[in-house]
This record gives structure tokens, C-alpha cells and sequence, in this order.
């Protein structure tokens, strides 16, 4: 029998391995170093980790913050949340700490004052992006997007600027190509809504934001939902459930299964309001699949739902709660779906929640950013 290998047969072998076996794998030899960081190979091992879910590939995100400290942590996305692995930042935020923008592929998009970085934590590799399209820096009313363009196999970087100097209030909007290192202007809009309070999700391709509009008082006057096809490249509305597009309090913008859905949450009596809208794109079809207070005014649960961080792949909303009459936070998983349409609280035991600022996402260990050089260098 014959010793040798196809090359053929060997990409098939080393794509099915993990993230880090592959890394270790471009020590072998030269060949095998050219292969797996070819990009092509990068987007095919991509592929068949979102084929052929794993323990690598079905996790979350939970950055945590703590007396000024930020901590990334990988969990694996089931009952409870066990531990995978845990990363340190190897930069140094410029201003307290970093906002997480999004995650996707693997990477991770962060932003301070200063820059913006796509961190890829299981290869230990993370670019920065040029901001010469800034002249002193993002600021608070900076907005941000980040995705993948799966028609170009292009990561993309979407930033509103709002312009200071402009009479007439203009809102400057860059789009920024991983695969071409450049920015381009996308348009100059009017901006009739408050950008800085944007929430991402992304879905179908798109970028989703929840947005905000105030009257001549600074009062909330009205909600919508601005989307930005990454791939198109265009910009569409979508409305807000009538009853919430004057509501008062946070709102959070998400993905639910393959559509999007809004959290509401009123600080003045701790109510929590799921809105799913269950037809993508028809308005018509927002419905309301979770309010944490019953007709009687009591808690649902006997617990008192303090933050939403979003949605699971498996449709199970993932919060913080507070038991009644204690001070004592934990990490919960809410089941919409189970007996007979019954909604189940599930506590994740042993995760009690303390943290300064938490973002959680879902997360998948990947090779991108392997073909390119660190930092700044392409």
C-alpha cells in the first residue's frame, strides 16, 4: 500500500480538524504552512465548521468587565454554559475599556476613542484598522457595524461620522473592506434619528439597528429599525411593533432564529417585553412572546429579570435575574418553546453574574486572519 497522499486528501483531512490542531499543522512543513494559510483554504475550513456544528463551533462569548478589567470568556452553548476557554487582551484599550461591537467568523470587533480591531482570539492574531477617515477619532456618537459580505468573502466595517462642522447636520457614512484595506464614503444622510444609541443584529445579510428620534424638548418622539445590506450595500427601514414606537425605556435590538426581535425593559417596574417578528421583513407580523409581569402584576417567575443579553441559536433568551426579596444575581436561560408553549426559566448553576459591563454573543473558533500579517500590516 501506497504512503503517500493525495493533496487533495490531505486539505480534506486537515479541514476537518480544529482550529488549533491546524495551527500546530503549519509547523509540518513548508507545504503544509503555504496550504492552510491560503485563503481559500481559510474559507473552506470556515465552511465546514458551519456545515457540521461542534464544540468548537456551537459556543458564546461573555466579555466581562470588572473593576476596570476586561475578561473574554468562551462557553460552550448548552444547559450549563460550561467553561471552554478564557483570553486575555493582548492591546490596551485607550479609554477605560472596549466596546464589543459584534462577533462573526471568529473575529471579534472592538472600538475605543482610538482605533478599531478585529481580534481573532483562538489564533492569536488581530488587525487595526486605518482610521484616516478620522480626524480626531470616534466619539460617543460614532456608530459602528461589522459582518461578513458572504457574496464577496469580504469582512466589513460600516461607521457613521457625524459631521460637526456641517450646517446642515449631516451624518457621513464609511464602509471599510478587510479584503482591500480601504475605506469608501456609502452616502451622506440626514440623520433624523439618534444613531448613538444603535444596537446591532445581524440577519439575512444585514445590518440592523434600533434607532431613536427626538422632539424640538429632547423627548423620545419615535423608534424604527434601520437595516444595511452588507453585500448591496443599501440601506431599508423596517417599523417597530406600533405599540413600542413611542415606548420611553431601553430598548435591545436581536436576532431570533432567522429573524429579528426586540427587548424591552421599563426601569420604573422591571418589566421585560419580548416582540418577535415572526415573518422577516413584514411588519404586520411583530408578535409579543414574552412579558416577565402577569395580568395580576406579580413576577412570572418569581424573579425579577434585570438584563437581556440576546437570543441563543436555540431560540432560549439568555438574562440576569434577581431573586425576589434577595441580592443575588445569576444567569438564566428562558425557554419559550417547551410544554405545550409554556415558558420555563432555567437558572445556569454556578454563573453568578457580577460584572461592571457584560457583552455576550454567539462565537465560532475560525482561521480568519491567519493570511494576513498583525496589526497593521497586510
Amino acid at each position: 500500500m501506497s504512503e503517500y497522499l493525495p493533496p487533495e486528501v490531505i486539505t480534506q483531512i486537515l479541514i476537518r480538524l480544529p482550529v488549533e490542531s491546524v495551527v500546530k499543522c503549519t509547523a509540518v512543513c513548508k507545504a503544509w504552512y503555504n496550504l492552510i494559510k491560503d485563503p481559500s483554504f481559510i474559507s473552506g475550513h470556515l465552511e465546514a465548521a458551519s456545515a457540521s456544528p461542534s464544540p468548537h463551533s456551537d459556543l458564546l462569548l461573555l466579555r466581562l468587565v470588572r473593576y476596570g478589567r476586561e475578561v473574554y470568556q468562551l462557553r460552550r452553548d448548552n444547559d450549563a454554559l460550561e467553561a471552554y476557554k478564557q483570553f486575555l487582551l493582548p492591546f490596551v484599550c485607550g479609554d477605560g475599556y472596549f466596546t464589543v461591537v459584534c462577533t462573526c467568523n471568529g473575529l471579534i470587533c472592538l472600538a475605543d476613542l482610538w482605533d478599531i480591531i478585529l481580534w481573532n482570539p483562538s489564533i492569536h492574531k488581530h488587525f487595526i484598522l486605518p482610521m484616516s477617515v478620522l480626524s480626531y477619532g470616534l466619539t460617543s456618537l460614532s456608530t459602528l457595524g461589522f459582518g461578513f459580505d458572504s457574496r464577496t468573502n469580504d469582512y466589513k466595517v460600516l461607521l457613521f461620522v457625524p459631521k460637526s462642522s456641517s450646517t446642515e447636520n449631516l451624518t457621513e457614512v464609511w464602509l471599510f473592506s478587510l479584503n482591500g484595506c480601504y475605506w469608501k464614503k456609502v452616502s451622506e444622510i440626514y440623520p433624523k434619528h439618534d444613531w448613538s444609541r444603535c444596537k446591532q443584529a445581524i440577519v439575512k445579510g444585514a445590518f440592523h439597528w434600533t434607532t431613536c428620534s427626538f422632539n424640538s424638548n429632547g423627548d423620545l418622539f419615535s423608534h424604527m429599525i434601520l437595516a444595511f445590506d452588507i453585500s448591496t450595500e443599501k440601506f431599508y427601514a423596517m417599523d417597530y411593533p406600533e405599540t413600542l414606537v413611542h415606548f420611553a425605556h431601553e430598548v435591545l435590538l436581536t436576532k431570533y432564529e432567522d429573524s429579528i426581535a426586540v427587548v424591552t425593559q421599563n426601569f420604573d417596574d422591571g418589566q421585560i417585553e419580548l416582540w418577535v417578528m415572526k415573518d422577516y421583513g413584514e411588519s404586520s407580523s411583530w408578535t409579543k412572546v414574552l412579558h416577565s409581569i402577569d395580568e395580576n402584576g406579580e413576577l412570572v417567575f418569581g424573579v425579577e429579570c434585570i438584563d437581556v443579553f440576546g437570543v441563543r441559536k436555540n431560540g432560549e433568551v439568555l438574562l440576569k435575574v434577581e431573586w425576589v426579596d434577595e441580592d443575588d444575581y445569576d444567569l438564566a436561560t428562558l425557554n419559550l418553546k417547551c410544554h405545550q408553549q409554556e415558558q420555563e426559566l432555567k437558572l445556569v448553576h454556578g454563573n453568578k453574574v457580577e460584572y461592571d459591563d457584560l457583552f455576550v454573543g454567539s462565537f465560532m473558533e475560525s482561521l480568519v486572519l491567519l493570511d494576513i500579517g498583525q496589526g497593521h500590516n497586510v
